[in-house]
């Protein structure tokens, strides 16, 4: 695949970018300890605030943050709503928000139970940090880390949240070449036109879902004809296409890419939308595209 950056932007006024989704020529921002949302047009302008959690603080102190970090677009009686899922490493992240996009309403639902369930699917340590919406399912992702060093993707039902006792549970793995940080999966979206998984990968020098560690490489992954995977009994993914953001922009060095969205498709490009969170307090944004 061929790929060019065509815009780069740190948010200075917004901490902890993780999730990224577009909708209705709209980007919403989540940051994992940050209080409020941040909406934005498709150029990065004309910001307001959407508060989530209360708090006199923009950051929420890292024992007590819900660490935000998973975005998915679903529908419910057909009306579209922003999932946002904490990443469940400890128990105040065991939250979920949901969003209505037409009436700006919002819920915060407690996923515990669902939660509890994946560990006994053999997920060790918890850490979600993707998920999309794939047809009638959605993928959920789970990143590793050196003391666990395996990614997973968990295909359940899109209102998991109601039935987390029920819900189905399906785990496959994504591994990736051996290297001296720990290299995970960050984020997702999928591409409905093209029938790809897109994902994000970061590499980090950290043992465990909690610590940060020292920013090494981020990637843009893809997975073809991955609704078909998903209903195999195969528990191994294998990643088609993974491109080094480093080589192909030096803008890239020292950035952990958190998440992916799209803005736009054709039959034979994709315009992608992607943040980072560099542990500084602060994110960055990139546009890109990416053609075959």
């Amino acid at each position: 695949m061929k790929f060019e950056l065509l815009d780069a932007k740190n948010i200075g006024h917004y901490p902890s970018g993780s999730g990224i989704e577009f909708f209705d020529d709209r980007l919403y921002l989540i940051g994992d300890d940050a209080k409020d949302m941040l909406v934005m047009n498709k150029k990065w302008k004309k910001p307001e605030l959407i508060n989530l959690f209360e708090g006199t603080e923009d950051r929420i102190p890292k024992p007590e943050k819900a660490d935000l970090e998973a975005t998915a677009i679903i529908y419910i009686n057909e009306i579209p709503q922003l999932l946002v899922l904490g990443s469940g490493s400890l128990e105040p992240r065991n939250k979920a928000v949901l969003f209505n996009f037409e009436s700006s309403e919002q819920k915060v639902l407690d996923i515990s139970v669902f939660y509890e369930r994946l560990k006994t699917f053999g997920i060790e340590s918890l850490n979600i940090e993707g998920a999309a919406l794939v047809h009638d399912k959605i993928v959920l992702c789970n990143r590793g880390n050196k003391s666990n060093p395996v990614n997973h993707l968990i295909i359940t039902d899109p209102d998991f949240y109601e039935n987390q006792e029920n819900a189905e549970i399906k785990i496959m793995r994504i591994e990736f070449e051996k290297s001296d940080n720990f290299t995970g999966i960050s984020g997702l979206t999928y591409s409905d036109k093209h029938e790809f998984l897109i994902f994000t990968v970061s590499s980090e020098d950290t043992k465990d879902a909690i610590a940060d560690g020292k920013i090494g490489k981020s990637y843009l992954g893809f997975i073809d004809n991955i609704y078909r995977k998903i209903y195999r009994e195969k528990e191994k993914l294998k990643i088609n296409t993974l491109i080094d953001l480093n080589q192909e922009d030096k803008i890239f060095k020292g950035h952990k890419i958190e998440s992916v969205c799209i803005q736009s498709e054709k039959d034979h490009s994709v315009k992608l939308h992607l943040a980072a969170d560099d542990d500084d307090g602060t994110s960055w944004l990139f546009k890109v595209q990416v053609w075959d």
